[in-house]
């Protein structure tokens, strides 16, 4: 008879912490997910795009606005409790960062952007309700198939009670930031 395999209890934010400081993810893009370390999907050309035109629409808004922020892509934010995404993009207040290097804090967290082409089930399913429990303010899925884009906001902790679709090639106004309006060329 075979022995069942043993699965590892899920990593703690710590311990996935200390598996990258000492190198362990060198050369893959990895997050931590409900205690699992999840390796990332390649990027395909159309959602680098779509990331990229978010990012700069998104900055030149902020800029209009006359805002510090700042538009931040593929960075580790740390909600802590097995939960350290790398989102496409994260819009966040500097202000609010930490003296030292390290994972952005939640404080700092404005905006939290997912692009999907291949991953968009994940990103309106598990992705939306973990970044809903983590209390994130805005929550935005660019839908690149479907060339649309779904804005979250008003989180109960166990997902977001308010969802609102737009074309992305319309202006696209942050709920929580009404100031902010970006359009893609």
């Amino acid at each position: 008879m075979n022995a069942l395999a043993k699965t590892h209890p899920p990593f703690t934010s710590a311990e996935f912490y200390k598996m990258a400081d000492k190198g362990a993810f060198s050369g893959f893009r990895v997050e931590l997910r409900r205690g699992a370390i999840v390796k990332m999907s390649p990027k395909w050309v159309e959602h680098a795009k779509v990331q990229a035109n978010l990012m700069f629409a998104l900055k030149a808004a902020i800029d209009a606005a006359g805002l510090d922020w700042l538009a931040v892509p593929e960075a580790t934010v740390n909600f802590g409790n097995g939960f350290e995404p790398m989102p496409d993009l994260v819009i966040l207040d500097p202000a609010l960062l930490p003296p030292k290097n390290g994972p952005i804090p939640p404080a700092a967290v404005k905006l939290i952007v997912e692009v999907g082409d291949t991953t968009i089930e994940d990103d309106m399913g598990e992705k939306r309700e973990d970044y809903a429990r983590a209390g994130v303010a805005e929550y935005w899925v660019a839908d690149v198939n479907a060339r649309r884009l779904i804005r979250h906001v008003d989180s109960d902790g166990e997902g977001f009670r308010t969802e609102k679709p737009a074309l992305l090639s319309e202006p696209l106004q942050m709920l929580t930031a009404p100031a902010i309006i970006a359009s893609i060329k």
